[in-house]
């Protein structure tokens, strides 16, 4: 850019005579940076010199420029802003046709851009361009700054023999588009913007040497466009590149097909994608291959009739950068001009709504311009035309006062200044003569713009977290959203929003569809309230993340936590403390409809006993054949197990009313699965032949059952010659029904072990062998577990009999010696077989639950004959043994007590975490109610209060039994 000294001065140049200082300004400050100039530039500048002065110490960056392009400043005293322009383009086609290497292409497209931003800059402070001119000039230089870098890779290519020859400058490789959306889209570029392009190739027209293939060569060409417009190198950078507006930008290369791009936004595409492609226009390469594609989106864009979800996900969009009403509080100092309420964006939603709800039906509403937008709103009466030209003004302001902020020190920010030194600057350059006017004109200008933007959707259900605004479209967060996200306790907010955004965008199964983004939409603000209110907003998203993106899909679970507010509450604090229930959730999503049931909230102690059986045979009555009753018991059983699950960790469930209330569960399931076995096996082959009982063992003898305990059972029968073979085919059946995988899960895992001859012995057996294997060929351990033997299904007099049966059993003499000796090698043996896996193995640990259940049984066996001591429940066998005189006070008491603690330690372990459980791997709330079982404060004295009741425990092992 040579300097025009020699011509008469424009009366229409950059720098008319007669310009004053910058307002509340004295002329001095950048005397040294004035000086810096070449003495030519310096005399020439004579007349604007106090007002450069004023400029510079305002705008360092300013001053800079002119000191690197000292020509273009002295050309700017006779010469136009238009004239100036248009050789700066001129000069960017030069780079583009002639530069030799990329080296120099970088240095020709930087030169030229410091060129522009000198002109704009002093066209605009001096007032001889408005702010339309100066981003309608910003955004001429940033087309022909792609187009110059797109024509020149394109040569250096073809002179590698990988693109043909350029044969036309404007559209040097056919089929390749480079379009432009948001600001630079509309012809409004902001003065240090970053560009928003996408790139994609029409494969139809797409012209390239055949050794050379698309997706592996466009992606290089688009790369070294952007590299030669953004790098930053010792003479600067042209323009900061945004390719994230492209189609799912994660997952994509930087340039798609326009099949692929098409296909995307037909399947997936947002309302937010929508409202961005109202901007687009084709900035550099092929422009009919770019109105082909612009015409085939147009249907996305604009639809020609909307249904009310549709409608409430564009209202949404801007609901959700709400957070307060008319009267939001505004601080000047350290507010977002673009992002922040009362700001540029609300201005653009303002315009943008409307725009989507009639532009399918009006195209006249159809600028991509928000100024333009606005005014063909306001003739179509969509709008009120006042408004209009309030927030058209106000518009103006803010881009005027958001270019000069970043004219200061060309940063790509839109944010006062916090320092009052800072924002005097800003002041100055803004026309105001003291900080304190301008603030009162920034302030007044942000509440009217809030004010309009809040009336708009007045009435309207919030989408904002209760700590501030929520916005989770785009493609990166607004500064608002990340401090609403980091009040709500997330230590990685930025992360946190990806995460959401990407569900917003239907990254996931769950919100594929279009209705379940608009119901995510709507309950994402909730979500992140119930998420903080945990007060570990981490470890609840982590596990909501878990839980969500494992969903099969979304509309129902999302349309239940809509309707629901207090189950969103519910499911957030479940997920948090129990993955293990996270984990049932997400693969069987219906388990939310239990929540909504009448009995879940039902505290289990105050829940009748027969209350299950009653919901199990409901269902299986109205279940069909023998598959849909094994499928119909496995949901309701899922159910139960969920309630009892959520009760246990809400606290409303002990220990005892738990496992009584999972051993009520096992207890209905078992009959009615052997009411659906009996049906089959007679159907296959006659009718019962005589009849049978089913006893428990073990855990659900003893009403003691957790969340994933086995089923201990023994089936015992009497009848005729044929009773063996259709009983073994029974107890086949039942087994079957009982854990064979259907395509709802699994029931139980069955133990069989316990009857007599253990696996060697038939699966069924006899009433008379019962009889005789128990007083004659027992061992003492089989003796012991018969301890807690009960009666699950079957009545009459075979379950008469075998009860009988098993108390003669259990009550003729032994030798208390004997039996001790045995039951010591017996514990020794399972400690050396299955030693504990950690310190919270409560069941084999010394002093664990084997030792108490040692403890009691053992005892029960010596004093069986003489006392009334024999009990399934562990709990009513050691009162019983103190009643009995048979254990002191002080013993019954320790081992009471601690098997409580034990229990309900191991209830909520089971229920949220199964085994194995790692308290690292737990969330500090979980942690905490765990401890809290004991009366104590944090899991270290947990463990310490464990660690001293079973070592007593042991203790009392030793003395009653012997030392190990």
């Amino acid at each position: 850019m040579l300097a025009m000294t020699d011509l008469a001065a424009h009366p229409d140049c950059v720098l008319p005579a007669g310009l004053a200082p910058l307002p509340g300004r004295t002329p001095g400050a950048a005397a040294h940076m004035i000086a810096a100039l070449p003495d030519t530039v310096g005399q020439a500048i004579g007349p604007a010199r106090d007002f450069l002065d004023t400029v510079f110490a305002a705008a360092p960056y300013l001053a800079r420029l002119a000191q690197r392009r000292a020509d273009t400043l002295e050309a700017c005293l006779v010469r136009t802003p238009d004239a100036l322009i248009s050789s700066v383009i001129a000069d960017l086609h030069r780079a583009g046709a002639e530069a030799g290497d990329p080296s120099a292409l970088d240095i020709a497209l930087r030169h030229a851009k410091s060129d522009a931003h000198l002109v704009t800059a002093l066209a605009d402070l001096t007032g001889v361009w408005d702010v339309r001119e100066v981003t309608g000039a910003m955004t001429r230089v940033a087309d022909a700054a792609l187009q110059a870098a797109l024509h020149a890779h394109v040569r250096f290519l073809a002179e590698q023999g990988r693109a043909h020859p350029v044969t036309n400058p404007d559209n040097p490789i056919p089929g390749v588009v480079i379009l432009a959306l948001g600001k630079m889209g509309t012809g409004d570029l902001n003065y240090s913007s970053d560009i928003d392009l996408v790139a994609v190739y029409d494969p139809d027209s797409l012209s390239l040497p055949d050794s050379e293939e698309p997706r592996k060569r466009l992606p290089r060409l688009i790369q070294a466009v952007v590299k030669s417009l953004q790098d930053v190198t010792a003479e600067g950078y042209v323009f900061r590149v945004d390719l994230r507006l492209r189609p799912d930008p994660g997952a994509t290369p930087v340039i798609i097909s326009t099949e692929a791009a098409l296909n995307y936004y037909e399947s997936l595409g947002q309302t937010w994608e929508r409202a961005a492609w109202i901007k687009a226009r084709a900035s550099a390469g092929d422009r009919d291959a770019a109105a082909r594609f612009l015409a085939h989106m147009q249907p996305f864009i604009w639809r020609r009739s909307l249904d009310y979800a549709a409608i409430d996900d564009i209202r949404g969009l801007a609901r959700q950068i709400q957070t307060v009403g008319r009267r939001a509080e505004i601080r000047p100092a350290g507010h977002d001009l673009k992002l922040g309420r009362g700001g540029i964006r609300e201005i653009e939603f303002y315009a943008q709504i409307p725009q989507l709800v009639f532009g399918g039906r009006d195209e006249r509403v159809r600028e991509p311009s928000t100024l333009a937008a606005l005014g063909a709103l306001a003739v179509t009466g969509a709008v009120e035309p006042d408004v209009v030209d309030a927030l058209a003004r106000d518009y103006r302001d803010l881009r005027s006062w958001e270019h000069r902020i970043q004219m200061r020190q060309d940063e790509p920010s839109q944010t006062v200044p916090l320092e009052d030194e800072d924002r005097a600057d800003l002041a100055a350059l803004s026309g105001f003569a003291d900080v304190a006017a301008f603030e009162t004109a920034v302030e007044a200008c942000l509440q009217r713009v809030h004010g309009h933007f809040s009336d708009q959707f007045e009435g309207d259900e919030a989408l904002s977290s209760s700590a501030g605004s929520l916005i989770l479209t785009g493609v990166e967060p607004t500064p608002d959203t990340i401090t609403t996200l980091q009040t709500l306790g997330f230590s990685q907010p930025g992360s946190v929003w990806a995460t959401l955004n990407g569900w917003a965008g239907g990254r996931v199964r769950a919100v594929r569809s279009s209705r379940a983004r608009t119901l995510f939409a709507r309950i994402a603000p909730q979500l992140v309230d119930r998420m903080s209110a945990t007060g570990e907003p981490d470890a609840a998203m982590t596990r909501f993340a878990a839980f969500f993106e494992n969903l099969p899909m979304g509309v129902q679970p999302l349309s239940l936590l809509s309707n629901e507010p207090g189950l969103a509450a519910d499911l957030i604090g479940i997920l948090t403390l129990a993955p293990r229930l996270a984990s049932d959730l997400a693969r069987r999503p219906a388990l939310l409809d239990a929540m909504l049931d009448d009995r879940f909230s039902v505290p289990l102690g105050q829940d009748p006993a027969d209350s299950f059986k009653r919901v199990l045979d409901e269902a299986l009555e109205r279940a069909g054949g023998y598959e849909d009753r094994l499928n119909s018991a496995r949901r309701r059983v899922r159910e139960e197990r969920f309630r009892i699950g959520a009760q246990i960790l809400n606290g409303m469930a002990t220990a005892q009313t738990a496992g009584a209330a999972f051993s009520a569960m096992a207890d209905a399931t078992l009959a009615a699965m052997a009411r659906a076995a009996q049906d089959e096996t007679e159907r296959r082959f006659g009718p019962m032949p005589g009849e049978g009982v089913i006893l428990g063992m073990g855990k659900l003898g003893g009403r003691e059952l957790a969340a994933d305990s086995d089923l201990d059972i023994m089936i015992i029968y009497q009848g005729d010659e044929t009773a063996s073979g259709w009983f073994g085919r029974f107890a086949t059946r039942l087994i079957s029904a009982l854990s064979a995988p259907t395509e709802e899960g699994e029931l139980y895992t069955v133990d069989m072990q316990l009857r007599p001859s253990g696996k060697a012995g038939p699966v069924a057996v006899s009433l008379s062998r019962f009889d005789s294997y128990y007083p004659h060929e027992a061992w003492t351990w089989e003796m012991m577990a018969l301890t807690r033997a009960r009666i699950i299904a079957g009545d009459g007099p075979l379950a008469d009999a075998v009860t009988a049966s098993f108390e003669r059993a259990l009550c003729r003499p032994r030798d208390g010696k004997g039996v001790r000796e045995d039951a010591r090698a017996m514990r020794q043996r399972l400690a050396e077989a299955k030693p504990p896996s950690s310190i919270w193995d409560l069941k084999a640990r010394p002093g664990g639950l084997q030792d108490i259940e040692f403890i009691a049984q053992t005892l029960q066996l010596i004093h069986a004959d003489r006392e009334d001591v024999v009990r399934a429940s562990t709990r009513e066998a050691l009162q019983a043994l103190g009643e009995a005189g048979v254990l002191p006070a002080g013993e019954v008491k320790l081992l009471t007590e601690t098997l409580q603690l034990q229990l309900g330690v191991l209830q909520m372990i089971r229920c949220a975490h199964g085994s194995g459980f790692d308290p690292a791997q737990a969330s500090s709330g979980f942690a905490t109610r765990l401890a809290e079982l004991a009366g104590c404060a944090k899991i270290e004295a947990l463990e310490a209060a464990l660690d001293r009741r079973m070592r007593a425990v042991r203790k009392v092992f030793e003395r009653r039994i012997g030392k190990m």
